[in-house]
């Protein structure tokens, strides 16, 4: 499955249905171009995530780190980790995501797989990321492939490659080496609790007083818990959060820019222009006509 764009709630978790009860593991091949500002958001889900850089550099965020993983390059995101990614010094990537529900690896919740090998190394304090590349980076293009030409049995392959990939990591201790410290779990849980209250209230004229004051934090520890983790200030980010916002409605709706402007919080029309145009290279007209009109309709 394509992926560009994707859904998330308030909170930042995705809203996509990976796969299904039956079978909880997808795959999307997502293409990145940086014409289009085109990036995974900071998002979150329940589920672990294996990544494989199939095309050009993409420059990843995982709480608060920040790399860049190259073409064969791939990366293990660990449940309810926030993260995002963009194209690197590139014109376009072209990533292969498999998202697996971690109950997949050890069939039931009570089953000595899933309670020895599998939840003690998902759960909240553990390790949020692990870079890697070589035969396991292949491996992650391998299940990639299987999920994508959903050949005879390939779900019986694809459990088998997600197994081996499994043991490979935690044979090589990628994941027991290191645990998140409690400073860090309180950071990570504040970061959350601050993006949910600014996309609640994006829409509204919203105060660092008050954001601090939400998370029962001074001013000074609200942004520098936020910066750290986020990786902007909580004001950049929410200009960036209703700017995205407002791609979305160009894309997706008939609404006029003044209209956009005004819902997606901008004092005035002409900030908004301003700011959109300093962020994506266009005005907004221009933006809309250029990537998502053809023939006089929105597309997506």
């Amino acid at each position: 499955m394509a992926l560009t764009h994707i859904r998330v709630a308030k909170d930042l978790q995705e809203l996509t249905l990976h796969g299904t009860k039956a079978f909880p593991v997808a795959m999307y091949e997502t293409i990145l171009r940086l014409d289009r500002m085109d990036f995974l958001p900071l998002h979150w889900h329940k589920e672990i995530q294996f990544v494989y850089v199939k095309e050009g550099s993409v420059q990843y965020r995982v709480g608060a780190d920040v790399f860049v993983l190259e073409q064969g390059d791939g990366v293990f995101v660990n449940a309810s980790g926030l993260h995002e990614a963009k194209p690197y010094r590139v014109k376009q990537a072209k990533t292969y995501c498999v998202n697996v529900d971690p109950i997949l690896l050890g069939g039931h919740e009570e089953s000595i797989i899933t309670t020895k090998y599998v939840l003690p190394y998902v759960v909240t304090n553990r390790l949020p990321f692990v870079k890697f590349s070589g035969e396991l980076a292949q491996s992650v293009e391998s299940v990639a492939i299987l999920l994508k030409k959903r050949d005879l049995f390939f779900e019986i392959k694809v459990w088998q490659e997600l197994l081996a990939i499994w043991e490979t990591i935690l044979a090589q201790s990628l994941l027991t080496e290191q645990i998140m410290s409690p400073s860090m779990i309180v950071q990570h849980d504040c970061a959350k609790e601050m993006l949910d209250y600014l996309h609640y209230h994006y829409q509204e004229k919203i105060t660092l007083e008050k954001l601090a004051a939400h998370v029962f934090l001074s001013r000074a520890e609200c942004s520098r818990f936020f910066k750290k983790i986020v990786g902007l200030t909580p004001f950049t980010y929410l200009l960036h959060y209703r700017l995205r916002k407002s791609m979305e409605l160009l894309r997706d709706s008939e609404q006029s820019v003044t209209t956009i402007a005004t819902i997606t919080g901008f004092s005035t029309v002409s900030y908004y222009i301003e700011r959109f145009k300093e962020y994506t290279g266009y005005s907004p007209h221009v933006y809309r006509k250029k990537f998502f009109m053809k023939d006089g309709n929105i597309t997506n």
